[in-house]
């Protein structure tokens, strides 16, 4: 139970500073919004997956550019986070927000036609 406690905390901490590094060190194409959905620790707190979604660009674009900035992201979150090991993050499309667009759509849909 007080493993699950620290993951979870770990996770939210890594996604609050992963974000806060992008906002400010990262340029993403004009009219381009990246946001930081989730991020998922593993047990052993050795990796982390950032989950992302965007609005105004592709989500492999804006993969582009976080691959391409990895290595400095991953080393300012190494210098921010007072703990150690620091999870070695990879980032990935959010697919549950892909889903959960999908269906908002295919509701809004429904309810206009009066399906609802």
């Amino acid at each position: 139970m007080a493993a699950l406690r620290r993951i979870e905390r770990i996770s939210q901490v890594v996604r609050e500073e992963v974000t806060k590094i992008i906002d400010r060190e990262l340029e993403f194409p004009e009219n381009a919004m990246v946001t930081i959905t989730r991020v998922a620790a593993s047990r052993d707190i050795l990796h982390a997956n950032v989950y992302f979604s965007t609005f105004g660009v592709p989500p492999e674009d804006a993969l582009a550019v976080l691959q391409k900035n990895i290595y400095h992201i991953q080393q300012m979150l190494n210098r921010r986070l007072r703990m150690r090991p620091v999870p070695k993050i990879r980032f990935a499309p959010d697919a549950e927000e892909e889903n959960r667009e999908r269906v908002e759509k295919s509701l809004a849909v429904a309810k206009r036609e009066g399906k609802l």
